[in-house]
């Protein structure tokens, strides 16, 4: 009985322990990570909705294999999206083709404007480089300074 409770209470424990801790920083990296792969692959919808040359079913294959691989919860419903498309008849007249481009569309948007909610918490009211938004984040959470 004794071994059965420690085993169980040991269980918890590392359940507990393993889990990531959210805070502000590792929710604004999230947010940061997920809209960097959004812009990095944005070429990739246009082509696939044919508002750019190039190979339809090769944009939907490299999207699909950076995608796949990322297991950032912020882009739990591009991947959703891009799961509703059937990947042997990509076409850009199709609605789910279609309405990935305009979650990608809108959802970028909308992190973008959640990043720089958390900015302007901390005074900061410039235009914001996402390539640099981390290390500015740091600065004014360790230091406040609004200096660049």
């Amino acid at each position: 009985m004794r071994f059965k409770v420690i085993s169980i209470l040991s269980i918890i424990l590392l359940c507990c322990t393993t889990q990531e801790e959210l805070n502000e920083r590792i929710i604004l990296e999230r947010k940061v990570d997920a809209f960097r792969f959004l812009s990095k692959f944005h070429h990739q919808l246009h082509i696939m909705i044919g508002e750019e040359e190039g190979d339809i079913k090769k944009a939907f294959n490299q999207f699909y294999d950076a995608l796949v691989h990322q297991n950032n919860f912020e882009l739990a419903p591009i991947k959703d999206a891009l799961f509703r498309i059937d990947s042997k008849n990509v076409h850009p007249s199709l609605d789910s083709v279609k309405r990935l481009d305009y979650l990608v569309d809108y959802y970028q948007s909308g992190l973008s404007m959640q990043i720089e909610g958390i900015f302007r918490g901390y005074g900061y009211l410039d235009v914001l480089d996402m390539e640099k938004s981390l290390s500015l984040y740091d600065k004014l959470k360790n230091d406040g300074s609004l200096k660049k």
